[in-house]
């Protein structure tokens, strides 16, 4: 299944930019900003952020956005955002049985090892390896 982002209405966004003032809303995020940056929002300048990420909480509306200013979008993103992404994906997958493939033969994760004797063994059953079978 794939997670698309949600983006914001322009009625949301017209809404969310007229309740900050023109200042940067980074104080409705106080799991991530302990003070606000008081910075005011200008063209270019200003980013419309998910307070809980879109993947996570699926809310689109007023009270889960935030008008934020360029750099205290990077700092959300890349200090909140990504990580508690990354963890939900890691636990869905593992939900799901979607492991990683192994990266190198004879990995913990490969079916067959190399004993200390050069032999190569099935890991499930440890009979030897044949080629071809």
């Amino acid at each position: 299944m794939r997670h698309f982002r949600n983006e914001f209405s322009k009625d949301t966004k017209r809404q969310a930019f007229a309740r900050s003032g023109g200042i940067c809303e980074c104080h409705l995020i106080p799991h991530v900003f302990k003070v606000a940056c008081g910075l005011p929002l200008g063209e270019g300048n200003t980013f419309y952020e998910h307070i809980d990420p879109s993947r996570i909480s699926g809310r689109n509306d007023l009270d889960n956005c935030a008008a934020l200013t360029k750099t205290c979008w990077k700092i959300k993103t890349a200090h909140y955002d990504q990580p508690i992404i990354a963890r939900v994906r890691k636990r869905e997958d593992r939900a799901h049985g979607i492991r990683n493939t192994p990266t190198l033969p004879g990995s913990r994760r490969d079916p067959f090892k190399k004993t200390m004797t050069g032999r190569v063994i099935d890991r499930s059953t440890g009979l030897p390896w044949i080629p071809g079978r």
